[in-house]
């Protein structure tokens, strides 16, 4: 590894490193490194304890030998409830001296921070102390989010609407660098404030690599139905995400029933955990549905990578989950949210149908399982557009030319851009 390459310290809340081991999922965290741009990476999870964390420390785990993860606390000390926010403060307090050491003593470049909220007040503040730069990724759009739902992004560290915009906003304004995940992600980062350099560093880079092998050659799907209770041999239909309400799993679920009606023979599959999990079984009995709308709860990437090629994608809303059904050449149906309409053409790769419009979803769900040649032909031109995303050459390059200029680094010749690549795609056969 060249030493004058650049290390970094990854600011992320999304997932703990032992959920990443248990879901198979490593490479969610190698593709920090950006295709080698980045030699070392410190990751850090600042409130991992709020997620599933055990003990009251700030662990050092070393998860190769190119990264490791810092997993911090937000209550370190054992105090009564009363005085959580001093609990809290002391905790952080300390992780952030703990940070700006490891930023000092390893000569990190660059802080990345994964939402322009907390992450990004602690980039900020470690900006500040170490002189370093700050980049912010966006991987949602929080205003469509909260119009659509009513929902904060971090509403226990910022409970109302009006500080969680100035925070984001003021966030925005003082980064260096700000990409989106999407073009949609990005346009809401340039709406609230960002006035620095910008770009698209697409979250296809965190795909397994189950995901991108060809879904011929993949293992048949019946031994991971066969471990959940599900039965073999059906038409089926899949939700993946989170069962919370931003995600609107019920909305899914209305869905599946539409198309059930009208193809008994078909079954769905919701894969995921969350709070609503009881909402939604009682939904299922409500619609009686229960033997043909079925729980698979928390499902490996690799058991995932073996059920989507089979399988009609409800998506109401999804992040990487569904480029990762693109990948699978699954036929999807989603509604117009979001990201969503950027990576589906309506007609052309999939069904795009007017968000919380359960019974159009469902029977653009059902008109796909009754016609096999249209779910063929989306199917093709789906996993041709994602593999021209996930492509790690691509984003290997692409990260290069927004963070090379960052970091003193010779940025190469221009990539083709999105939208030409898309054109330039191959077109399937009907």
């Amino acid at each position: 590894m060249d030493e004058d390459q650049p290390s970094i310290l990854y600011i992320d809340t999304a997932y703990l490193t032992s959920l990443v081991w248990e879901r198979g999922h490593e490479h969610f965290f190698h593709a920090r490194h950006s295709g080698g741009l980045f030699k070392r990476v410190w990751g850090c999870h600042p409130i991992a304890d709020v997620v599933g964390k055990k003990g009251r420390k700030i662990d050092f785990i070393r998860f190769s030998d190119k990264q490791v993860v810092i997993e911090g606390v937000a209550e370190e000390l054992n105090l009564p409830r009363f005085l959580l926010p001093l609990n809290f403060l002391y905790s952080q307090a300390k992780l952030v001296r703990t940070l700006a050491k490891v930023i000092r003593d390893n000569d990190i470049s660059l802080i990345i921070s994964t939402d322009p909220y907390y992450g990004g007040i602690l980039g900020m503040i470690l900006r500040r102390m170490t002189g370093r730069k700050l980049a912010l990724r966006i991987y949602a759009n929080y205003d469509e989010l909260y119009h659509a739902t009513g929902a904060l992004a971090m509403p226990r560290l910022l409970p109302f609407r009006w500080l969680e915009q100035l925070v984001g906003r003021f966030v925005l304004k003082r980064a260096d660098l700000v990409t989106g995940g999407n073009q949609n992600n990005l346009d809401w980062g340039i709406i609230n404030g960002a006035t620095c350099p910008t770009g698209i560093s697409t979250n296809a880079r965190y795909v397994e690599q189950w995901h991108l092998d060809d879904p011929a050659t993949r293992p048949p799907p019946e031994p991971v139905l066969e471990k959940f209770g599900i039965p073999t041999g059906r038409p089926m239909m899949l939700f993946i995400g989170r069962q919370i309400a931003l995600k609107h799993p019920d909305d899914a679920i209305r869905a599946m029933a539409v198309a059930i009606g009208k193809h008994p023979e078909a079954i769905g599959i919701l894969a995921g955990t969350g709070a609503m999990r009881p909402q939604l079984e009682a939904l299922v009995e409500e619609l009686g549905m229960k033997g043909k709308i079925f729980f698979a709860g928390h499902v490996t990437q690799r058991d995932l990578s073996r059920l989507t090629p089979h399988s009609i994608t409800l998506s109401p809303l999804t992040g990487m989950a569904l480029i990762e059904c693109g990948l699978a050449a699954s036929a999807i149906v989603a509604y117009d949210r979001d990201w969503q309409t950027e990576f589906i053409e309506d007609g052309v790769s999939g069904f795009v149908v007017p968000f919380r419009d359960h019974q159009a979803m469902g029977e653009r769900a059902a008109q796909l399982i009754g016609d096999a040649a249209l779910a063929r032909r989306f199917s093709a031109a789906i996993r041709a557009h994602a593999l021209v995303l996930a492509d790690r050459e691509r984003i290997a390059a692409m990260d290069r030319q927004l963070y090379g200029p960052l970091l003193g680094l010779e940025a190469p010749a221009q990539r083709q851009d999105p939208a030409e690549a898309r054109q330039a795609e191959p077109q399937p056969q009907a």
